[in-house]
């Protein structure tokens, strides 16, 4: 909890979200006091708390039994930061823009929800799309002959392309600056099937920079859940070995360009200096020849 902006450590352990409270996050903000806090005193059932500030005021404070949900707490909190860093004109409305400069995405913003929204709505594609194409399968099997499959209008625009790819092609299209903050964003039913695709993606080698980007800020927001879940932890070692490769074959292939690309810097520095020798010797072959006219030429007058 928190007074007057004073943190109140409470020892609860969140077994749903696998999150420790004290002095990581704020369980609730309790206004009454208008300064700072100076005294707290916790009875021994705890069951009250006793404040002082220094506004000369005692409150007492009386737990109640209705549940407290970090989860909602938390989203609320975060968009009263928003609603004051709107109201302040000073404040940047794009993340990461302070004083002109452009850097990482600090708070939730609009671009960051539409773009955490538009995912949401691509794996909501993706999952249906899956589950017509389960039943489409049933179906022709039943009746032994090819039913065809009417195409999504989406997936159509874009080229007839699967339902994976335009999760894909949509997580591509967030801004690199406000991935981070789009997938905190993002709630954590749709990790598992981010993780599915993910792991799809890095055996083909697609985009392995920015997959593997995304992948480890999903597991360092959401290590409790992903390990507390066997299977998410089988497709993590799944994912981990996957990984594994396709980083070495990038970064074998990033050496291989890097050595092909020195080489031809070193012969085309070693063009230049013959092709300087050759205009050099040239000159001096000019020269040679403009010296010996004179010559000549003085014998003549003689």
């Amino acid at each position: 909890m928190k007074l007057a902006g004073v943190e109140i450590s409470c020892l609860d352990w969140d077994a749903d979200c696998f999150t420790f409270p004290p002095s990581l996050y704020t369980l609730s903000n309790l206004q009454g006091h208008h300064q700072e806090v100076w005294c707290l005193a916790l009875s021994p059932n705890g069951d009250y708390l006793v404040s002082s500030s220094h506004d000369k005021s005692l409150r007492l404070w009386e737990r109640t039994r209705e549940p407290l949900i970090l989860e909602e707490e938390r989203e609320m909190q975060r968009e009263m930061e928003y609603e004051e860093s709107i109201a302040k004109e000073d404040q940047p409305v794009v993340a990461g823009e302070t004083q002109g400069e452009a850097g990482l995405a600090g708070r939730k913003t609009i671009e960051t929800v539409k773009a955490a929204e538009r995912l949401m709505e691509a794996i909501e594609l993706y999952r249906e799309e899956t589950a017509k194409l389960e039943e489409h399968k049933a179906i022709c099997k039943a009746a032994g002959k090819e039913v065809p499959l009417p195409v999504n209008p989406i997936l159509q625009a874009y080229g007839n392309i699967s339902p994976s790819a335009y999760v894909l092609e949509v997580l591509k299209k967030v801004k690199l600056s406000e991935l981070e903050e789009s997938l905190l964003v993002l709630p954590f039913s749709y990790v598992p099937d981010l993780l599915i695709l993910f792991n799809r993606f890095l055996q083909l080698g697609s985009d392995v920079e920015l997959l593997c980007r995304a992948l480890l800020f999903l597991l360092r927001i959401h290590f409790g859940q992903i390990t507390s879940n066997q299977l998410l932890v089988k497709m993590m070692e799944n994912l981990k070995k996957t990984t594994i490769s396709q980083v070495s074959q990038v970064r074998d292939a990033l050496g291989f360009n890097l050595a092909g690309l020195q080489f031809l810097k070193r012969e085309i520095e070693a063009k230049e200096e013959v092709t300087f020798f050759a205009d050099a010797t040239e000159q001096f072959e000019e020269k040679k020849r403009k010296r010996k006219k004179k010559q000549k030429m003085v014998l003549t007058m003689v």
